[in-house]
């Protein structure tokens, strides 16, 4: 290959490793050449000698659209930087330890833990010598492994002072599954702030992080529970299936009831939904989390806790406004 290009072997070796220290027409040469005999880099022999695979693994949901969007974002960011992401999918949480054997078989760059279902106990099976390990919106990893979060917390006391305004006096906290951390910080900050201001805040669990599970508790609470001012749901597709579930039902949104989300999906500003939610800064939190990935200083056990911001939309929003 160096010699039907014409140049040494080490620069064959940085054009397809780190191209930026080739000078453009180097690499062009260099590149004609590997087109015009068939030659592909091979991965596994670079990775051998210098120890490093270009590889970053994440163990994540295999449902939900807001982890959709946060691989999105890995993917393409760490394909900037010349990595590749893999994954290692669980379809719940008694399924997390075969997604963490999986991974103790391939040799990565750093993993991420993509999931608020990761119990703490597996959260301590990965502080072990090997790759970085960085949590991804995993509140209970605090103190335990490097930590990237939004302020869950914080986020649904925002949610609060908003609808607030809006003259509430009843409220209701619809999570998807009451185990999962960030379910409980963004409780916790929804009771806390209604509490406040002399209003209850029961939690009713939907039992999962979708649509349906969404669409299902909706139907079960119009039909059971007399409904309050507003239902805080602890996320945007949990709220998608709540808003449908309601209206299917025949309860007006939001003019019977008001209701909020969590996360920012995309879809969450469809006219359809138009949903009042706390929009996470997805890419933000994936480049810190990259950060801690890559960077040469270890981070040892820092938590990066970023602030949402509160998108103000129809779904609490008076019909008389």
């Amino acid at each position: 290959m160096a010699a039907e290009a014409g140049v040494s072997q080490a620069t064959v070796t940085r054009v397809f490793s780190s191209p930026g220290l080739v000078a453009p027409d180097t690499q062009q040469r260099v590149r004609d050449a590997a087109n015009r005999i068939g030659y592909v880099p091979n991965a596994i022999a670079r990775s051998l000698k210098s120890q490093r695979t270009d590889i970053v693994g994440a163990v994540v949901p295999t449902q939900g659209e807001y982890w959709q969007s946060v691989l999105t974002s890995f993917s393409r960011r760490l394909a900037d930087k010349g990595k590749q992401l893999l994954l290692f999918s669980f379809a719940d949480a008694d399924h997390v330890v075969d997604a963490l054997d999986a991974v103790e078989q391939y040799r990565l760059d750093g993993l991420v833990l993509a999931s608020s279902t990761i119990s703490q106990e597996h959260l301590v099976r990965m502080r072990r010598p090997g790759p970085r390990v960085v949590a991804f919106n995993q509140p209970t990893a605090t103190g335990l492994l490097p930590l990237v979060s939004v302020d869950n917390e914080a986020g649904t006391s925002a949610l609060v002072e908003h609808v607030a305004a809006q003259g509430v006096a009843t409220a209701m906290f619809v999570g998807g599954v009451a185990e999962a951390s960030t379910d409980q910080m963004r409780y916790r900050g929804a009771a806390k702030s209604l509490g406040d201001l002399g209003i209850a805040c029961p939690y009713i669990e939907a039992g999962a992080f979708t649509y349906d599970a969404g669409y299902k508790v909706a139907s079960q609470i119009s039909e059971g529970l007399e409904l309050p001012d507003v239902m805080m749901v602890g996320s945007d597709e949990v709220a998608f299936g709540v808003i449908d579930g309601l209206r299917t039902a025949g309860v007006s949104v939001p003019g019977d009831v008001l209701v909020t989300g969590f996360d920012g999906l995309p879809q969450a500003s469809w006219a359809g939904y138009d949903l009042t939610t706390l929009v996470q800064p997805i890419d933000v939190l994936v480049d810190e989390a990259i950060a801690m990935l890559l960077d040469t200083e270890d981070p040892g056990e820092r938590s990066q806790v970023i602030p949402g911001t509160v998108y103000e939309g129809r779904t609490t929003r008076r019909i008389n406004d």
